[in-house]
């Protein structure tokens, strides 16, 4: 009847258009996370920068970490700054400290931001600061899986390697 072939394009139709607007929803979140990751390639992280006195305030704050990240600590270059600001919320620990948040430097290069963090190995600055690559949530939890793997075949290689030498020991 008429009233079923249209109830079949319809199902027809509405299975096409989910499929479409899922390919649509894809392919924006892929170019959303190839431009977050091209606007971070400039970026890195330094850890454990003390956080400006609570006196400093404004511009000042970002002209304290500059001093810090130019100082002997760290040596970078004020000339190859563009601009750095701290990532997350303050955030305490029990003793009522403050607990330094991470610093996001831009660079004004890709070049000097990939010395900085030694091809994304992270590269350490004396016995306190590490710099790192800034990544995005994506690029973030692959890494973190990578290393996740990567102990867990430690783990396993280790094991069999204990196993080995106890059989060794026992025919001996």
């Amino acid at each position: 009847t008429y009233a079923e072939a249209i109830r079949s394009n319809q199902k027809e139709v509405l299975e096409a258009s989910r499929s479409t607007t899922l390919v649509k929803d894809v392919c924006k979140s892929l170019s959303v996370e190839k431009l977050e990751r091209e606007k971070k390639l400039k970026n890195v992280i330094v850890s454990k920068v003390p956080e400006a006195p609570s006196s400093v305030v404004g511009d000042q704050r970002a002209k304290h970490d500059i001093g810090y990240l130019c100082s002997d600590k760290i040596g970078m270059v004020p000339e190859e700054i563009v601009t750095c600001y701290r990532a997350g919320q303050v955030r305490k620990n029990e003793a009522n400290e403050i607990i330094p948040r991470p610093l996001v430097v831009v660079f004004k290069s890709v070049d000097i931001a990939t010395f900085w963090h030694n091809g994304g190995k992270g590269y350490r600055c004396g016995t306190d600061h590490w710099v790192n690559e800034d990544l995005c949530r994506v690029d973030r939890e692959a890494k973190f899986f990578v290393r996740e793997e990567r102990r867990k075949r430690q783990k396993l290689r280790e094991e069999q390697v204990r196993q080995l030498k106890q059989q060794t020991l026992a025919k001996q």
